[in-house]
């Protein structure tokens, strides 16, 4: 049939096309119903500091994102005074 490979493939395009048929829902079957409190519980958006420490990685990998973020910023705010500066200079040498 050919390749190892190409079997998986063929196995895993049968599989997702099974998966991506609806499957109807048991009789009788209905959702619970949530309370107002239950609801904002499961629902409210949370702060990123509250997610598990795991997810918010190491406290170095948070130090060089902020400090990447912050010399980019500092790089960006230095080219644009700098580009004013050489386009304001270079007119000024032009009308000479």
């Amino acid at each position: 049939m050919g390749t190892p490979n190409r079997k998986r493939l063929i196995l895993a395009q049968q599989k997702a096309r099974q998966l991506a048929i609806p499957q109807p829902l048991p009789e009788g079957f209905t959702l619970p119903k949530l309370t107002a409190e239950e609801r904002k519980a499961i629902y409210a958006p949370r702060p990123a500091s509250s997610a598990p420490q795991q997810l918010q990685g190491p406290q170095w990998v948070r130090v060089w994102r902020s400090t990447t973020r912050a010399t980019y910023g500092v790089t960006a705010l230095l080219a644009v005074l700098f580009g004013g500066i050489i386009a304001v200079e270079s007119k000024k040498g032009i009308k000479k």
